[in-house]
């Protein structure tokens, strides 16, 4: 959905609109994914020691993921990848981190995704 159409179906008073009032109205909970590598350290910071090691275990071991091992190495792991992020809900699902746990890495890569005034009055152009 274009953020034209999601001002549009907002409510928004566009007669009177505060494009300000707008752009904060639609930043709030807004997120967008952006390039973020992860690497051993990273997942053993955000689910702790034994789970995070429980699930370095998998990936190591596994010669499924024999190409995932130099990555998470040298801290390179893309995690917006979508197979990474199966991988992780696969894990969950395995019982080897929980849901919550694999959630957690895979927010790793989301940022607040803050609309502007100036992206409001851009997108409401010619209205």
């Amino acid at each position: 959905m274009s953020l034209r159409d999601e001002i549009l179906a907002g409510g928004f008073d566009l007669q009177n609109r505060d494009d300000g009032a707008i752009a904060a109205a639609l930043s709030v909970g807004r997120k967008k994914h952006v390039l973020t590598e992860i690497g051993n350290g990273l997942v053993l910071a955000t689910i702790g020691k034994d789970r995070g090691n429980a699930l370095l275990d998998v990936f190591y071991t596994n010669p499924e993921f024999r190409y995932v091992k130099p990555l998470l190495e040298q801290g390179r792991l893309d995690i917006r990848d979508q197979t990474a992020r199966a991988a992780l809900d696969n894990c969950a699902a395995a019982g080897v981190i929980t849901q919550a746990e694999a959630d957690a890495i895979k927010a790793l890569d989301e940022v607040d995704d803050v609309v502007t005034a100036q992206d409001v009055a851009r997108a409401l152009e010619g209205l």
